[in-house]
């Protein structure tokens, strides 16, 4: 009796089980979570039931709970590849609590956003502001022979270069890299032009001001002579114009393009199948494509440098984009998820009915203000700020940033956050405070706000700076274009006839021309259009391929043994995590050494592929990629060619050589160039000028706003002065750099290849270093008699 029993009770249990699983699998799919589980948790729980509780404690964002359910399938089910992973990914969203919104969710307010700038709060009674210096008769000579020099060799230059500068229409790429410095220099400036005259547009109707505010405000007395917490009255004549909470503007005519829409081809090709496809970083250690010239600094540099320009804020909340997941995706096969959802990028409330140039609202100020450290309203500000001798907060304990109160570092700006962002928010706060320390000697009578907003300067100068003649040469080390940068800062001249240790950015004798004078210091230009940044602008500095999906973290010392870190383990409050136990030397020390992925196709992290945020236990950032440009309306790649003055591709072979890629590319976008999405096309160009980080269509748009965050920024321009920024200020901008300040809060460092390098963005190698990972290199290793190292760019 006892063995009949067992013998058909066993596989009526097991029937039972299965029955079970395959409805729980169906509420699965059906978005039915609460029942599934309530199914689930039913009956008797064997490996499979563990492993579907554990998708749907997963899919609710439950993810400790997850883990503990996907364990235990496991361990009574033995080893299951696809449920590991998902544990792991479950274990790093519960250590990082990546379910809490950071910061708390917002959505964009009509009313708020058409108030027009920030109250700004007066000095105190007593501030003594500096007095303009008149300068001696021979210094005023000087000036105003430098203007009218300048004058008349710039409009020389322009001459030349419209007369040599242009490309080719035959070719579909540029040529400029081929020629000489002279040619190619004047073939980038008549570029420039053009892009500047054809290629900026206003993102408000005509005849109305930036942000919809009244005409002729005054401005507040102190927004003349410091930044604001919003980013208002930089231009006194367009109050909002670049201001947090303002649209974002074009460099695409927005009259010839169209926001895609979900009945049209907003998921023509499947966004998830393009980045399945193209994106997809190949597994094991050939899988991860390196940067040989560049190390891992670089590339948190570019997302802390964006944090500081862009951001569109929260989706939406109430539209949500499906974005079907194929039968053999999977995603689909571990999470029993038929789509993925995606909310949709908040519209403009200030828009109206057709108007051509509404567009979407840029949360952040598009100064180059340090507003990622800073914060974009005056809220934020006050948070961020001591009280005391213009300092930031730090923690008096660790010395890094403090943390608020839902568990993640305090700073500017806290969205996306993970490690590499904390190290550098972290150092120029340090910076910050060091700066108010300089001033303070200098003037000691200065009170907390003049203190900050004098060292704030200063110290987005310096980011400014260190992004203009050293990130952007590392990671296009090309000698042509290394030129055109410190041109961009210092001026042609200077670069030329002065060494590096001794250029000055405003010069007794400076010419007045953006060229050879410089843009720093010369006369404010935005050449008819409000300055923003714009989406195009966005969209192409999707550089997310720089990121590896591990970080291993060694010591400076080598007395602790290195440790290897998943990035899905560095977000948000896994940060602090590290930071909490790692030397803050080590971890620079370990992203100085290790290089970043090269910005191509199938080179995208697998993390950001299978990422968790707020809302979406599942989320393929390669995907939303796609998505976004073209729910926002920016052009696909060959009409984005077109639309910025670039010759069109007419086959995919003219994008690459390699068959594979162009079989697949072919395959996907159903043998039709015009289909191809901008940053597909981006990552596909191989013909690119020698050691270019990056194509030369992402390459346009940087040309433009490269220099155009400098020339139409007073802060940079005609008030980058003594009165404003103040003698010390001016002499530290100088002579800083990166290295420096890295050495300067950190200098066990100086045992590293830090000391090895000119270029902090450089690998941090030891002994001789090669022409392969340091093609630009600013010192020989043969000594002068007086022991500098010689200023000589290799190639030159």
């Amino acid at each position: 009796m006892e063995t009949v029993t067992t013998t058909t009770t066993q596989p009526v249990d097991q029937d039972h089980s299965d029955r079970r699983c395959r409805d729980a699998r169906k509420l699965l799919e059906d978005g039915a979570l609460d029942r599934a589980i309530e199914l689930l948790e039913g009956g008797k729980r064997t490996a499979q039931v563990h492993a579907l509780l554990g998708v749907a404690r997963f899919r609710k964002e439950e993810y400790a709970l997850a883990e503990a359910e996907l364990r235990r399938a496991l361990d009574l089910g033995g080893s299951d590849r696809e449920l590991e992973e998902l544990m792991a990914i479950a274990s790093a969203n519960s250590v990082t609590a990546v379910a809490q919104p950071v910061p708390e969710r917002y959505d964009f307010d009509r009313d708020a956003l058409l108030s027009g700038p920030a109250p700004v709060e007066p000095y105190a009674p007593g501030t003594r502001l500096l007095r303009k210096r008149k300068g001696t008769v021979l210094e005023r000579g000087l000036k105003l022979t430098g203007a009218a020099t300048g004058a008349v060799l710039g409009r020389t230059i322009g001459s030349v270069a419209r007369m040599v500068g242009s490309d080719s229409k035959r070719e579909v790429w540029t040529t400029w890299s081929r020629h000489n410095g002279a040619r190619a220099i004047l073939m980038l400036a008549r570029r420039r032009e053009r892009l500047n005259r054809e290629n900026l547009y206003s993102a408000y109707p005509d005849g109305q001001l930036v942000g919809f505010v009244k005409p002729n405000q005054a401005p507040p007395p102190r927004a003349l002579t410091a930044r604001t917490a919003d980013g208002s009255w930089n231009d006194l004549s367009e109050p909002m114009a670049g201001a947090a909470g303002t649209r974002f503007g074009y460099n695409t005519d927005p009259r010839k393009t169209a926001k895609e829409t979900e009945d049209g081809t907003l998921m023509v090709p499947n966004p998830r199948t393009v980045s399945r496809e193209l994106f997809t970083r190949a597994e094991g250690p050939d899988g991860f494509k390196k940067v040989p010239f560049l190390n891992l600094i670089a590339g948190a540099w570019i997302q802390f440098m964006n944090h500081d320009w862009v951001s569109y804020g929260d989706p939406s909340s109430e539209k949500l984009y499906k974005i079907p997941l194929a039968p053999d995706d999977p995603a689909r096969k571990r999470l029993h998820q038929t789509h993925m959802f995606v909310g949709a990028t908040q519209d403009d409330p200030t828009a109206s009915p057709g108007d051509p140039t509404t567009g979407h609202i840029n949360e952040v100020t598009s100064w180059w203000d340090g507003s990622q450290i800073y914060g974009s309203d005056e809220a934020t500000q006050r948070r961020v700020r001591s009280g005391v001798d213009g300092k930031l907060r730090l923690d008096p304990k660790t010395g890094n940033l403090p943390l608020a109160r839902d568990g993640q570092e305090e700073t500017g700006f806290r969205r996306n956050w993970w490690l590499g962002l904390s190290i550098l928010h972290t150092l120029f706060s340090k910076e910050h405070n060091h700066i108010c320390d300089l001033l303070k000697v200098a003037y000691p009578s200065w009170g907390d706000q003049q203190l900050f907003d004098t060292a704030r300067l200063i110290n987005a100068a310096a980011m400014a700076k260190i992004h203009t003649v050293e990130w952007t040469p590392a990671i296009l080390p090309n000698r042509i274009l290394n030129t055109a940068m410190h041109s961009n800062w210092f001026g042609a001249l200077t670069k030329l006839f002065r060494s590096k240790d001794h250029r000055r950015a405003i010069a007794t004798f400076d010419l007045a021309d953006p060229i050879l004078g410089g843009v720093v210091g010369s006369q404010t230009e935005n050449f008819g259009v409000p300055y923003s940044l714009t989406r195009e602008f966005l969209s192409v500095y999707r550089l997310h391929s720089l990121l590896p999906d591990e970080i291993t973290i060694q010591s400076v010392d080598g007395e602790r043994s290195p440790r290897t870190y998943r990035l899905a383990k560095l977000r948000q409050q896994g940060s602090h995590k590290v930071t909490d136990v790692t030397p803050m030397a080590d971890i620079l020390y370990s992203f100085g050494i290790e290089n970043p992925g090269q910005l191509v196709l199938n080179n995208y992290p697998r993390t950001l592929q299978n990422l968790s945020i707020p809302g979406f236990g599942f989320y393929d950032l390669g995907a939303v990629d796609i998505l976004r440009d073209r729910e926002r309306g920016t052009p696909r790649y060959n009409q984005f060619r077109r639309l910025i003055g670039l010759n069109p591709i007419h086959r995919f072979e003219d994008l690459t050589d390699d068959p594979e890629i162009v079989r697949k590319l072919r395959e996907i976008y159903q043998d039709d160039v015009e289909q191809i999405d901008l940053l597909v096309g981006n990552l596909a160009e191989a013909t690119r000028p020698a050691y270019f980080g990056f194509g030369e269509t992402m390459f346009q748009v940087f040309i433009l706003n490269a220099t155009r965050r400098l020339q139409a920024d007073r802060f940079y321009t005609v008030d980058y002065r003594e009165e404003i920024y103040t003698p010390a200020g001016l002499a530290y901008l100088d002579g800083i750099d990166l290295k420096q300040i890295l050495l300067r809060h950190h200098p066990e460092l100086a045992k590293t290849g830090l000391a090895n390098v000119a270029n902090a963005f450089e690998p941090w190698d030891v002994g001789p270093l090669t022409a392969e990972r340091h093609p630009l290199r600013q010192y020989e290793k043969s000594l002068q008699d007086d022991g500098r190292l010689d200023d000589v760019v290799v190639g030159e």
